[in-house]
C-alpha cells in the first residue's frame, strides 16, 4: 500500500507530466526549444532535429512548426514520427501531423489517417480527409464515404473532394445521396461527381441546374461538361440564357466538351 508523505503538496502530482516532458527534452538536448530553432533546422534541412522537435512536448507551437517543416521537406524518415504524432494529446499537433502526412503522400500513413477520421476534433478529421485525398489509396474510399455523414460540414466537404480525387466509382451513389442532405458542402459534392465522370450523376446534376444559387448552377454546368453525357445538352442550352454570365460561360464550355466527346466516340 502506498504511504502518503506528510506535508507533500498534492499539486505536485499534477506536475508529473510537465516534469517528464522537460526531462525528455533535456535528454534529447532540446530544453527550451523555440520556433526559431525549428526555422533554423528547416533551413539546414536537419530532418533528425525536426523529428526531435516534433516529439518535444514542452511547447506545442514548436511541435506544429516541426510537423509543417517535415511535410515541406518530403523526407520519408518523417513518416513514422508523424504517424505517432497523430496520437498527441494536443489537437493542434494531431491536425498538423495529418496535414504533413498528406504532403508526404506515403501509403504507410493510410490506416492511421483513416483512424484519424474518427478524431474527436473536427479540424483533425478534415485534415485527415485532405491527406487521404492526396495519398490516393483506395483503402480510404469506404471510410471517406462514411465521412460524408460527418456532423461537421468542412469534414463532409473535404471527404467529398478526396473521393473525387481518388476517382473510385464506389463513391458515386453515396455522393448523389449526399446532395439531398448537403448543407455547406454542395460545391464539393458537385465537383467530386464531375471528377468521377459517371453517367449516374447526370440526372441529379441536371436538377441542380435550376438551383437558385448561380454559383451552384455554374459548378454543375462544369461538372456536366466533364461527364460529357448528351442528356445534359438540352438543359445546358437553356442555361445559355442564364442571367449570370459565369453560368452562361460554363454552359457554353460544357456543351463544347460534350460535342468533342461525342465526335471522339464516333471517330
Amino acid at each position: 500500500m502506498r504511504r502518503k508523505i506528510p506535508g507533500l503538496d498534492c499539486q505536485l502530482f499534477f506536475k508529473i507530466d510537465e516534469f517528464n516532458s522537460l526531462l525528455e527534452g533535456v535528454m534529447m538536448g532540446l530544453s527550451e526549444l523555440t520556433e526559431a530553432d525549428v526555422k533554423r533546422m528547416r533551413e539546414e534541412r536537419d530532418v533528425e532535429g525536426l523529428i526531435g522537435a516534433l516529439k518535444y512536448r514542452g511547447n506545442w507551437k514548436v511541435q506544429t512548426a516541426a510537423a509543417v517543416s517535415l511535410g515541406e521537406m518530403e523526407d520519408s524518415r518523417a513518416v513514422e514520427p508523424l504517424i505517432e504524432a497523430l496520437k498527441d494529446e494536443r489537437s493542434d499537433v494531431r491536425e498538423t501531423a495529418a496535414f504533413a502526412l498528406g504532403w508526404l503522400e506515403d501509403r504507410r500513413a493510410v490506416e492511421p489517417l483513416i483512424e484519424a477520421l474518427k478524431d474527436e476534433r473536427s479540424d483533425v478529421r478534415w485534415r485527415a480527409a485532405e491527406a487521404l485525398g492526396r495519398i490516393l489509396d483506395r483503402r480510404a474510399v469506404e471510410p471517406l464515404i462514411q465521412a460524408l455523414k460527418d456532423k461537421d460540414m468542412s469534414v463532409r466537404g473535404e471527404a467529398a473532394r478526396a473521393l473525387g480525387r481518388i476517382r473510385d466509382r464506389r463513391a458515386v451513389e453515396p455522393l448523389i445521396e449526399a446532395i439531398e442532405f448537403s448543407w455547406g458542402d454542395l460545391y464539393e459534392i458537385v465537383w467530386a461527381l464531375g471528377e468521377l465522370r459517371d453517367g449516374r450523376a447526370v440526372e441529379p446534376l441536371i436538377e441542380l441546374l435550376e438551383d437558385e444559387d448561380w454559383d451552384t448552377r455554374e459548378r454543375v454546368a462544369l461538372a456536366l461538361g466533364k461527364i460529357g453525357d448528351e442528356r445534359a445538352v438540352g438543359p445546358l442550352q437553356r442555361r445559355l440564357k442564364d442571367k449570370k454570365s459565369n453560368v452562361r460561360k460554363a454552359a457554353k464550355k460544357a456543351l463544347q466538351q460534350i460535342k468533342e466527346r461525342s465526335q471522339a466516340e464516333q471517330s
